[in-house]
């Protein structure tokens, strides 16, 4: 138990901060290497609706302008969004259409998966190794009491060995 209550809350500290600490430098990077800019859609949002997984699986033909000049390109918007409206549209250092950098809760959101991960990961090691200790030490009982049996039941009940 001692091993337990170490290892688990230590486990999901390093693993979450590890994980935290990376999202948030990945996150630095990206921003720091992307823009946003806002574009004006050309067309109707097309194809689909909202992902199941948050991301947006609908696009739109979008037209924007920056020192570069003018640019059109179909994007992922909101399934919602109709001819006219706005989006921002994240560009690399290119100018070329890439994905927003990700949030800063989703860096502290993938360190506390990581974390209970972690933890649950400990729980079966720790808990594995302390299953396989009882079994070896209980093989090694019943063998012990096996072997004492043999030499007390004859006395006990009277009847001889074998």
């Amino acid at each position: 138990m001692a091993v337990l209550a170490v290892a688990v809350p230590m486990a999901a500290w390093v693993a979450g901060s590890t994980t935290y600490n990376h999202d948030s430098q990945l996150r630095q990077v990206q921003m720091a290497e992307r823009h946003p800019v806002t574009a004006r859609l050309l067309s109707d949002a097309q194809d689909g609706g909202d992902g199941t997984d948050g991301t947006l699986s609908s696009h739109a033909s979008v037209r924007w302008s920056d020192a570069r000049g003018t640019h059109a390109a179909p994007v992922p918007v909101g399934a919602w969004q109709r001819k006219g409206d706005t989006a921002t549209v994240w560009l690399d250092a290119h100018g070329h259409v890439t994905t927003p950098p990700p949030t800063s809760d989703s860096a502290a959101l993938a360190g506390v998966e990581m974390g209970f991960a972690a933890a649950a990961g400990a729980v079966l090691v720790v808990g594995g190794a302390w299953k396989g200790v009882r079994v070896r030490l209980d093989r090694r009982r019943f063998e012990q009491w096996d072997r004492e049996w043999e030499i007390v039941e004859p006395r006990w009940t009277g009847r001889r060995a074998r």
